[in-house]
């Protein structure tokens, strides 16, 4: 508490307070030559020190001193504002004039260095903190759906605070394809959490680091989107880099922003399931009896979901100190019965400047602490949802609300539910469960405590040279349990072993902890000689370290029902599956860049890194480390040539960068494990000194940037092609030796395509403007080459990608249809489809994607909303196929209505089958685990209304509010199209290979809610 107050008291030494206050100006700041809103910019008064700065819709209140005279306003991009103010007004609506023009627009590049966008030689792309928050997430990277040219974002089905794959400019290698997560310059490890039982099994979720995020602390993030653009990050940058710029204080009075949001969050997009065929005659788990009308226990299964986010800000200081503090909540009760997600987090800045900023310094500690009690699960084994869509048409739902009952004979509560055996198991072969018994004697709880702490203390040399110093601390502790009670079905909660310990239930338990360090030391230089040139430069050094430790308690059996304590575990058997893991990894790295510009028309990039890997350490020819380099170029057309006047401005820039990428910890050097007591030689499987080398990634980019009728119309294109070379491939080495598996390099993928970015003022005047963009994505992907050790496919993850020598990442390959030399399905004498080999069934990848933003303002009012779409690609729904074997879809229950499946069949010895096939015979055949997966895959195409955003600039009544709003939003309001029997989008997991399916996850929410926003 001490501590707390110490802040609070510098807080309120630094941030200066008008006193003896005449009146309030209130103003609104925004560009001359598109009248959009400036934020950020600073306002100050002549003579007196009163001083602020605008917020995210450029508007401003300042309190003045009788006799202020001049007002001043500075912005980054703007030419400096000089204004006479009347001695009456109160009102003022102030434009800035842009320093030649909006190209010299400041980027936050690599290292998160600012530059000019025209000197840069490769493609990014902003998005304005505003537009993450305009329809609140729990996780701000789902709000760049759409937003960003080349940038695919995966979610996971896990509910809010779930993990988010983004791929940018398609999948490169058989290992991570995250890009790199940079905050205020300084990189992070986003560690997502993702685990997976495959695709029947399904798994769970655990979020990433960026849930942990606080979007009303992000004023931008800016897309490194090629290797050329991430290249001075080295290996970690391989992928590409997601810049987040955080919010800073600023001079002058305090200021208090107060958030509010509100969403209710419904089950949306639901599987089409039939009530009107019982259960079959025998009793079965299976529904393909008696015509009937039953009822449907799904509508009133799954809640109304709650989500409220709430945020307050305080910024403020003077023009030595600045500081930034927030505070925001997050409490959610999801659509799942029994699912609640809370989040606390907090943050402060702190920058200050010393000896006429001569040197300066910025800090940052951010802090979330996240508590998940039942996070939702997919698969068979514990999703709840499987029980709920296969329970027997005909039987009474409701009875097994009431989820246990008191078993005499052990004197315990165990699972009620219809398919109960008189020894009190449960009958069936798939793990079938009443689903309120999952959801309350299954439950899971996790806490996540995450920590990142930055600062940077850097030296003005000279007017043109300085030093910079920064680290970063990033610490995270994450705690998961999952207690399974005696009753559980009997393959999860532990049978009876040797027929002595009964089912008493297991427990499950997982700590870790990591850290992650990174420091650097920077040389940075900008000089103008020969009145024509200027240099920009930077010089450094790197050391980047992450350690982390897991305890992991898998499945053991309890000594005594339903008591999850570690000392309760069942000892007469050696615990086998107690696992404690150490790891740690560091890359050491010297690093530089130039860029040389000629009168601001032509520009050369230039970058070299060199990184030392631990994980290389042991290989033979790396101690020397591995050198990667990139070159650019960019040409300003519309300075260099007479172009037509319509061309505002016109840039075409060329780019190539190679850049590393290490492999996985231990792979080059032998490690033994202390599992249980029992010393485990050589887990890693890894021999000394094998002749691993890093993964390498060439790419080639061209684009075209330009703008057009006064900067109405901008357009950003770029083409681009990457060739990734020796990826890290595993496998089986000889037999009856210690070291059982061999690393070795090898493949090629090739990624090509085109991403174009439109933003059109269509409309602007004082009273109605429109502003629409559209961001457009098409990849292709092809595996040029793979291991010769390993033949022409092999598996990366889930049950059906595979990488396929000539084929493309996000291939299937499952069972198909067994069909003759006409391409027609074979069928047996009772009508079953035959099960064929192996075979391609589709690519999960879309081929291309658009994102279409529209923003419009009408006086006080404002609409926004984005429309997204993915063309093309397939995706495999498990659900969808054990629904058509157990007869509870509706596709079956049409097909028996109609007399069969209508598809053209023939016998084994070449008969054509005759009339319709038997549904029963058809759809038991494709569906389930053992089915014909072919019969599951379906088209992943779909365009939806992401989201939507009504708001109104209240009216100010009170001088001290400076600007209020209002605001209504949506999000998954509908699609426009979508032929897959769920979300598309949804993934069971994030990992890698797990992309592109659905086993019993939850279903996509379509969100409804309001905000409000006020700025005192």
């Amino acid at each position: 508490m001490s501590k707390m107050l110490s802040i609070l008291a510098l807080w309120l030494l630094t941030v200066s307070v008008a006193v003896g206050q005449q009146r309030s100006l209130r103003g609104t700041v925004v560009d001359l030559q598109t009248n959009m809103p400036i934020s950020g910019a600073t306002v100050k008064v002549q003579p007196g020190t009163a001083a602020t700065s605008t917020d995210d819709n450029g508007n401003f209140s300042l309190d003045i001193s009788p006799g202020a005279e001049l007002i001043l306003i500075n912005a980054i991009g703007y030419q400096t504002l000089q204004q006479q103010l009347g001695a009456q007004e109160k009102d003022i609506t102030l434009k800035l004039t842009p320093e030649s023009s909006t190209l010299d627009d400041v980027v936050v590049t690599a290292l998160g260095i600012q530059r000019k966008s025209k000197s840069l030689t490769y493609s990014t792309q902003s998005v304005r903190g505003e537009e993450l928050t305009k329809v609140k997430d729990a996780n701000p990277m789902n709000n760049l759906t759409g937003k960003v040219s080349g940038m695919q974002i995966n979610r996971s089905s896990s509910g809010i605070g779930g993990s988010v794959n983004i791929v940018l400019r398609g999948f490169k290698s058989n290992r991570s394809n995250q890009p790199l997560y940079v905050i205020d310059g300084l990189p992070i490890v986003n560690t997502d959490g993702s685990g997976s039982e495959g695709a029947f099994g399904g798994g769970t979720d655990r979020g990433d680091i960026l849930s942990t995020l606080n979007a009303d602390d992000i004023a931008s993030i800016n897309v490194l989107k090629g290797a050329s653009a991430s290249a001075l990050y080295g290996s970690q940058g391989a992928n590409g880099a997601i810049m987040i710029t955080t919010k800073k204080g600023a001079e002058g009075n305090l200021k208090i922003d107060l958030s509010t949001g509100f969403t209710a969050d419904q089950a949306f997009y639901l599987p089409k399931l039939q009530y009107r065929y019982a259960q079959s005659a025998d009793g079965s788990e299976e529904s393909w009896g008696a015509a009937g009308s039953f009822s449907d226990p799904v509508k009133d299964f799954y809640n109304t979901g709650t989500t409220f986010i709430n945020t307050i800000a305080l910024s403020g200081g003077t023009n030595k100190m600045q500081n930034y503090f927030s505070y925001a909540n997050t409490s959610n009760n999801g659509i799942l019965p029994t699912n609640t997600f809370g989040q606390h987090s907090a943050t402060f800045r702190n920058s200050t400047n010393f000896f006429e900023n001569k040197i300066s310094f910025d800090g940052s500690l951010m802090y979330s602490r996240q508590n998940i009690h039942n996070r939702p699960s997919s698969g068979l084994y514990f999703s709840p949802i499987s029980g709920l869509y296969l329970f027997p048409r005909g039987l009474d739902f409701d009875r097994y609300r009431n989820y246990e009952y008191l078993s005499e004979s052990r004197n315990l509560y165990l699972q009620d539910w219809w398919n109960i055996n008189a020894d009190a198991g449960l009958s069936g072969t798939h793990h079938q469960q009443n689903p309120y018994w999952v959801l309350n004697r299954n439950q899971t709880d996790q806490a996540r405590d995450n920590i990142i702490g930055q600062a940077q203390l850097r030296f003005q040399l000279t007017d043109w040279l300085s030093l910079s110093t920064r680290g970063t601390l990033n610490r995270r502790w994450d705690n998961w349990e999952r207690r399974v009670y005696a009753g559980t079905q009997g393959v999860l909660s532990g049978q009876v072993i040797d027929g002595v310990l009964p089912d008493n239930g297991r427990y499950m338990r997982e700590a870790s902890e990591s850290t992650a360090i990174y420091g650097d030391i920077l040389l940075i230089g900008n000089k103008q000689f020969g009145g024509e040139w200027d240099l920009n430069f930077t010089a450094g050094s790197s050391i980047n370290d992450v350690r982390s430790n897991d305890w992991i308690l898998n499945q053991q059996r309890l000594a005594v029902a339903n008591v999850f304590l570690l000392s309760n575990i069942y000892r007469e058997t050696p615990i086998t599956n107690l696992e404690e893991r150490n790891s740690r990894r560091q890359i050491q790295s010297l690093f530089a860049s130039a860029n040389l510009g000629f009168q601001e028309k032509i520009y050369i990039d230039f970058t070299a890194r060199n990184d030392w890997a631990s994980t290389l350490a042991f290989t033979p020819n790396m101690k020397q480390g591995y050198f990667y380099w990139s070159t650019g170029v960019s040409a300003v057309l519309s300075d260099l040539l007479k172009l037509p006047d319509f061309i505002s401005y016109s840039k075409l820039r060329l780019s190539y960068a190679q850049v590393g990428n290490d492999v996985q910890m231990y792979s080059t050097y032998p490690v033994n494990v202390l599992n249980t007591g029992i010393l485990t030689p050589n887990v890693s499987g890894a021999y000394l000194n094998q002749p691993l080398k890093p993964e390498i990634s060439r790419s080639y980019e061209l684009g075209y940037e330009g703008r057009f009728w006064n900067d109405r119309v901008n357009l950003d294109l770029a083409l681009y092609k990457t060739n990734t070379t020796d990826q890290y491939f595993s496998y089986q080495g000889p037999v009856g030796v210690v070291n059982t598996t061999v690393f070795l390099n090898a493949g090629n993928v090739e990624n090509k395509g085109i991403e174009a970015a439109i933003n059109v003022d269509a409309i602007k005047s004082d009273k109605f403007t429109w502003n629409t963009g559209l961001n457009f994505t098409a990849n292709r992907n092809k595996i040029l080459e793979l291991a010769p050790n390993l033949g022409e496919t092999y598996a990366i993850g889930g049950n059906f990608n595979v990488l396929r020598l000539g084929g493309s990442f996000g291939d299937f390959w499952a069972r198909t249809f067994l069909r003759d030399e006409n391409g027609t399905i074979i069928v047996d004498e009772t009508g079953r489809p035959q099960i064929g080999p192996e075979g391609y069934i589709g690519n999960n990848i879309p081929k291309s994607i658009i994102g279409w933003n529209n923003s419009f303002t009408i006086g006080k009012f404002g609409v926004s909303f984005t429309i997204d779409g993915r063309f093309g690609g397939e995706v495999i729904s498990i659900t969808d196929g054990y629904l058509n074997s157990f007869g509870v879809s509706e596709a079956s229950a049409a097909a028996r209505d109609a007399g069969g499946v209508d598809i053209p069949a023939v016998l084994a010895d070449g008969t054509p089958w005759q009339g319709l096939l038997p549904a029963q015979a058809y759809y038991t055949a494709v569906g389930n685990r053992d089915g014909i997966i072919e019969g599951q895959v379906y088209s992943a195409t779909n365009i939806r209304m992401r989201e939507i955003s009504v708001s109104y600039k209240l009216p100010i009544k009170w001088q001290k509010i400076q600007q209020a709003s209002i605001s209504l939003t949506g999000r998954n309001l509908f699609f426009f199209k979508n032929d897959a029997p769920y979300d598309p989008e949804l993934n069971t997991t994030t990992g890698v290979g797990a992309q592109g399916y659905d086993s019993f996850a939850l279903p996509t929410t379509r969100s409804i809610g309001a905000n409000l926003k006020v700025t005192f």
